[in-house]
This record gives structure tokens, C-alpha cells and sequence, in this order.
């Protein structure tokens, strides 16, 4: 596009956004003076402006809402939770590390900022993020425990808390270069195996970034904040209530049109493209000409800014931003296959190797198996800390605890000699013993007992 015509542009969308929203098509149709594509490229951005405009909040607005909620809520209790310190504050809410005193574990609370405790909207919308993650059950995705309400009306999440740093740290850390292919890698494809079990359940998140992305010290990747997820068997279509972040907004989500799946793909592939690159594949300090390039510019060759990235890594990123969805990767996980293929050509380049090397590739084969049980290890112990114990504590709250015990034989398996779920199942069984024992009558004139009052 000539720069006089996008001045053109840039004139007529100031104009627009200075009307009230009701006038603003009458006056686009009368000021393009019938040239229908400029009037379209003028609706596209007002309509992704109105869409995109409140996550450009104001640093002061975000340090008043830090002010209050640390004034407020440091050093209390809330339902069973005691409120450690605060973990970061933004325009959907404010986090603080705390301490569930059931379970005796930590554990993150997503609180709606206090200045908006009286929007019932919003109050909504973080009621509906926690039903919609309770859901998932994934290594890379944050586990919701809980939901409650403050008594003077706060809203809450209690979520699994996670040591470690957002993807926005590892990126800034890394400039003035950019991480390490395999390990970028790594991360892309642990969150694409997130976002593919999010989507068999017809949950997006509409709004993956390097801030909603926490790696731990392990290098294991989480996908956090699914504020805006929702079903997308309700045909999810952005409206005034649903945003993204410009940057790794999809074309379709800044137009304002349909979405699914593949409009999280999309942003991951600019993710993905930002680790490997150092900057994001449409940079710019203005979000409207961000939001413009998002929709109609070609992102640059990944090569061409880094040309040490194999071909075939330059592929997947240039398939998960193509503008067309259809041109995409259908889920994620084929994204998750392309990802390994590339991250093993990388680990193991295809080489003809010396004969002496055959007995050391039997040994990395057997580490590799020793690794994949170790790995399904983790993965149970995760499940039980996690969900396992939990489930129980909410088992026995509801007198059920014949399943609270069946369960609790699992959670032994998974956790063998640990002492938390030692403690709860010496608590579990003399729960149960006194349960069973209320069941039972004996008398001596029926030479027996009965099992509530039955033979």
C-alpha cells in the first residue's frame, strides 16, 4: 500500500473513532465517496479498535489497581486460603501466591481488580474461566481447584501454583538475541499439545502470549489464564466483551470474524516466531497499524532474520501464521507432530554413524525408556498432589467415603512414602471405620448383626 493512501486511511479512521459509535458507518459510507474496498479497510480497523483498545491500558490505571489490591488483600484470609504476597496485577485481574490451609499447599488466587468488583460482567466472564479450565486435565495447562467469592463480593480462582518465570521473561532475558532454537521449540510444542486438548473440548483461549505462558526451572511450559476462553460450540465470534493482544492476535479475531482453534495456532506460530527471532513478527509501537499489518502484510522469513533456523522450522511458522485459516494447521496437535519432527532433527541429525556407536545407542534407548517411565511417574504424582487428594478432602465433605477410599489407594500408588497423603489416609481410615461401624447393629437375641437393620 502507497503511503497516501494509508494516510488516506489513518485520517479517515481518527475521524471515525471521534463519532459515536452508531454514526460511525453512516459517516465512513458518505467520506469514502464510493470506494467500497477503502471503506472496508477503514471498518476493519475501527471495528478491531473497539475490540483491542482496552488491553492498551494506561500504566497508571494498572499501578492503581497494584496499589489497592496490595492494600487490601496482603496478609488475610479469604475462605481457607491465607494471602501470601502478590504476583503481578493487570487489566483482568490481580494474582497473589497464598496458602491453602485444607491441603496444606500453595496455590496462585486470581482476584478481579478491586475498582471493578461491582461489574457483574466481569464477574461473569472470570466465573466462566474458571468452569471452562476446570475442564482440562493437561501437564501444560494451570489446574483450577476452586472458585469462591469474597463477602464484600470479590470473585476468586484458586489455581496450582508453579515456581517459575513467564515466557515474556525468558524472551526479554535472551535480547539482544533471541532462545535457542531446540528450547524455543520445546516450549512451542508443549504449549500446542496444551492448546489440542483445550480444543477437543471446544475451549479456545483467544489470547495466547509470552505473558500467559509460564516455564518453570524445568523447563516444563504451562499455559495459564484462560480469561477468555468460552465454548466454541457457541460460535465464538469476538464482540465488545471479548479481546486479545494485538501483537498475537489472529487476522480473522482483529477483523472481527469467526474463530476457532486455529486462531490460537495462529498466535502460538507468532509466539514462536518472537522466541526464535527476538521480536515479534509485526512490531510496531501503535495498534492500529499493528492490528493493519496483522490483516493484510506478509510477516517476514524467519530466515531472514535468523539465518542459522532449519528450513523446516521456518515451515511450521510460516503454515501457523498464513492470514487464510484454512491454509493452517488444522489442530494442535499436528502442529505437535511437525514440532517434534523438528526438534528431533535437531537433537539427532540423520548421519551415518560408526560401527562402535551401535552399543552406545543402545544404552541411549534404554535411558530414553528409563526417562519415558519417569516421565508417567511425574505425570501420576502430578495428578495426585494435584487432583487426586482434592477429590478426596471433597468426597469425604460430602460423606462418600467408600469412593473417598478407593481413591486414595490410587493416590498411594502414585505417591508412595509421601507423608501428605499418609496423613490424609490415616484421617480417611478411621473416617471410614466409624462409618462402617455406625452401619452395623448386633443384639445378642438375634445371635448376630445387621447392616442397618438388614440381614
Amino acid at each position: 500500500m502507497d503511503p497516501e493512501r494509508w494516510n488516506r486511511i489513518e485520517a479517515l479512521l481518527h475521524e471515525a473513532l471521534e463519532r459515536p459509535q452508531a454514526e460511525r458507518g453512516a459517516y465512513l459510507r458518505q467520506a469514502s465517496g464510493g470506494d467500497e474496498e477503502l471503506e472496508r479497510e477503514v471498518q476493519s480497523l475501527v471495528a478491531a479498535d473497539e475490540r483491542a483498545g482496552s488491553f492498551l491500558e494506561t500504566p497508571a490505571a494498572e499501578q492503581a489497581a497494584r496499589e489497592i489490591a496490595q492494600t487490601e488483600l496482603a496478609g488475610q484470609t479469604v475462605s481457607h486460603y491465607r494471602i501470601l504476597e502478590m504476583l503481578g496485577a493487570g487489566g483482568m485481574g490481580v494474582v497473589y501466591k497464598a496458602f491453602d490451609t485444607r491441603l496444606d499447599r500453595h496455590v496462585a488466587l486470581k482476584f478481579l481488580p478491586p475498582h471493578l468488583r461491582q461489574n457483574e460482567e466481569l464477574k461473569q466472564r472470570l466465573a466462566e474461566e474458571a468452569r471452562s479450565a476446570s475442564t482440562l486435565d493437561h501437564p501444560n495447562i494451570v489446574v483450577v481447584h476452586d472458585i469462591g467469592e469474597t463477602p464484600n463480593g470479590d470473585l476468586f480462582i484458586a489455581m496450582a501454583f508453579h515456581e517459575g518465570v513467564t515466557l515474556r521473561h525468558k524472551i526479554e532475558a535472551a535480547k539482544p538475541g533471541a532462545l535457542p532454537v531446540a528450547e524455543a521449540l520445546q516450549i512451542a510444542r508443549q504449549v500446542a499439545s496444551g492448546l489440542a486438548r483445550a480444543h477437543e473440548r471446544g475451549i479456545l483461549h483467544r489470547d495466547i502470549k509470552p505473558g500467559n505462558i509460564i516455564v518453570d526451572k524445568d523447563g516444563v511450559a504451562r499455559i495459564i489464564d484462560f480469561g477468555l476462553a468460552k465454548s466454541a460450540a457457541a460460535t465464538a465470534t469476538m464482540d465488545g466483551s471479548t479481546k486479545g493482544t494485538p501483537l498475537y492476535m489472529s487476522p480473522e479475531q482483529a477483523s472481527g470474524k469467526p474463530l476457532d482453534g486455529r486462531t490460537d495456532l495462529w498466535s502460538l506460530g507468532a509466539v514462536l516466531f518472537e522466541m526464535l527471532a527476538g521480536r515479534a513478527p509485526f512490531p510496531g509501537e501503535e495498534h492500529l497499524a499493528i492490528l493493519r499489518a496483522v490483516v493484510h502484510d506478509t510477516p517476514p522469513k524467519l530466515r531472514e532474520v535468523r539465518p542459522e533456523v532449519p528450513p523446516e522450522v521456518e515451515r511450521i511458522v510460516s503454515r501457523a501464521l498464513e492470514k487464510d485459516p484454512a491454509q493452517r494447521y488444522p489442530s494442535g496437535a499436528e502442529m505437535v507432530r511437525d514440532l517434534s519432527a523438528a526438534l528431533t532433527a535437531i537433537e539427532a541429525p540423520a548421519r551415518r554413524r560408526p560401527a562402535w556407536l551401535i552399543a552406545a545407542a543402545a544404552v541411549v534407548l534404554l535411558v530414553a525408556a528409563g526417562s519415558i517411565w519417569f516421565y508417567q511417574r511425574s505425570e501420576n504424582r502430578h495428578w495426585a498432589r494435584e487432583q487426586g487428594l482434592p477429590e478426596i478432602a471433597r468426597l469425604m465433605r460430602e460423606k462418600k467415603p467408600v469412593a473417598a477410599l478407593l481413591l486414595m489407594q490410587k493416590v498411594q500408588e502414585a505417591l508412595p512414602g509421601d507423608p501428605q497423603a499418609a496423613q490424609v489416609a490415616e484421617g480417611l481410615t478411621h473416617t471410614t471405620t466409624r462409618w462402617w461401624r455406625s452401619r452395623i447393629i448386633c443384639h445378642p437375641a438375634i445371635h448376630g448383626c445387621l447392616w442397618e437393620g438388614r440381614l
